[in-house]
């Protein structure tokens, strides 16, 4: 799960805090967290403290780097530093370096960084570290990077990775981290064209989006127990929904439950991260 992601949202501290200690609670491996989400870290880090869950979580935080050229030797140094203390914690079971392409190689301190994290390593300040790859195709040759995971999107909507990156992996035996298999909550089924959201939510402007998936949402029905409710909620998803006939062994009973089956089922795939930012999230 993810902790805190305040600032695409309007999260609840309160609420984030609960749904976080619901899904270490309940056996949930992996969180992930971010200087940028909000009070993400410090959350994350006090809830592994208090359910003194080290052994059994592995909470992932990062530097958010950009395509094309790797991130400063001494802002990544700074920014461990930084999460260590917001998280209290003492290691950093693993560290993402986010905006990964393969131009990073060709950077004359790439070598360098690289090191660094190593070093960090030995001396015990980080677990593992591994890349965030924002997109597949500029991925090829991410095995190289040295990382111990990789980290990438991918959803029923979103299998960019199929192509190269998630094989290149497997023959790395390199794990991956799938990242929102909801599609930002598009495969909740709950989101729909004409829903009201709070002002500043980028979903607000998702409206042309969300019509054109809707024929997709029904398609999916005929895989889970019940409607997704988005799919009915346009005349192409409505017209979808008439000549629908149930798969004769469904067994996941929400499109969300689907969703994140379909992303832990692919090959490779060690675990799944969603956006849990409620308790009944988790």
């Amino acid at each position: 799960t993810r902790g805190h992601r305040a600032t695409l949202r309007d999260t609840d501290v309160g609420a984030a805090e609960r749904a976080v200690a619901i899904a270490i609670e309940r056996g949930c491996p992996l969180v992930e967290c971010a200087p940028a989400w909000g009070e993400s870290e410090r959350i994350v880090g006090a809830a592994v403290r208090a359910l003194r869950a080290r052994d059994r979580v592995v909470v992932a935080t990062g530097f958010a780097g950009r395509r094309g050229w790797p991130p400063a030797v001494g802002a990544v140094e700074a920014a461990i530093e930084a999460s260590l203390r917001a998280t209290r914690l003492e290691a950093l079971p693993l560290y993402w370096l986010d905006g990964w392409d393969d131009d990073w190689l060709e950077a004359p301190h790439w070598v360098d960084l690289r090191g660094a994290l190593d070093t960090r390593v030995r001396a015990g300040d980080l677990r593992a570290w591994g890349v965030g790859v924002p997109a597949p195709a500029a991925a090829t040759r991410v095995v190289e990077a040295g990382a111990a995971a990789i980290a990438t999107r991918w959803s029923l909507f979103d299998r960019r990775a199929d192509a190269a990156l998630l094989p290149a992996a497997r023959a790395a035996k390199l794990p991956v981290v799938a990242r929102a298999p909801l599609a930002e909550g598009a495969l909740t089924g709950a989101l729909h064209p004409t829903a009201a959201w709070r002002p500043g939510d980028e979903r607000a402007t998702w409206g042309p989006r969300l019509t054109a998936i809707v024929p997709d949402l029904a398609a999916l029905a005929a895989l889970t127990r019940s409607l997704p409710p988005a799919a009915a909620t346009t005349d192409a998803g409505r017209q979808r929904l008439d000549g629908l006939r149930r798969h004769p062994e469904v067994v996941h009973a929400t499109l969300a439950e689907l969703a994140v089956a379909a992303a832990r089922a692919q090959p490779g795939v060690a675990a799944v991260v969603i956006g849990a930012r409620a308790p009944d999230h988790a």
